[in-house]
């Protein structure tokens, strides 16, 4: 598959409240998530630049013609990594390789019940003080009883 469809199909999944899109378009061409808990990013400029920062503020993107730290200008290849004094790592690879890395983390937050709001999954039933039985609800039409549309089974 083309590195832009990945891109759109990450993007385009329905993920738990902690995890933002912070665009409104879906071609894949300017799009950033980011996980609002840990401040973890993936960042796509043009299809050209790819950026993906983890928990621990380090970088991995795509390589460019050059940038500036501390007033010197370097021009780093693919593979290479630069380290600041704080501990910080810059890693400069490929696209395809900040891609594999943002869908694995990413995809821990797909939620598959997107959508689907759940009110009540047990019942709690009380004998007396201290005997309590847990129930699964099962649901069902009644035959007999056109109003009745739940059912407690002791199975």
């Amino acid at each position: 598959m083309e590195t832009i469809q990945k891109v759109i199909e990450l993007l385009s999944k329905k993920y738990k409240a902690r995890i933002s899109i912070l665009s409104n378009n879906l071609d894949g061409r300017f799009n950033s998530m980011l996980d609002t808990k840990n401040g973890t990013m993936f960042s796509v400029s043009f299809d050209s630049l790819y950026v993906f920062k983890d928990s621990n503020n380090n970088f991995w993107s795509t390589t460019p013609r050059s940038f500036v730290y501390n007033d010197k200008k370097y021009y780093p290849k693919a593979g290479q990594e630069y380290t600041r004094h704080d501990g910080i790592k810059y890693t400069f690879t490929t696209r395809e390789e900040v891609l594999e890395k943002a869908m694995a983390y990413f995809e821990k937050f797909i939620d598959p019940n997107y959508g689907i709001k759940i009110v009540n999954q047990k019942l709690f039933f009380y004998e007396g003080r201290d005997k309590t039985e847990v129930l699964n609800l099962q649901k069902f039409k009644s035959r007999l009883f056109g109003k009745i549309d739940t059912y407690i089974s002791f199975n």
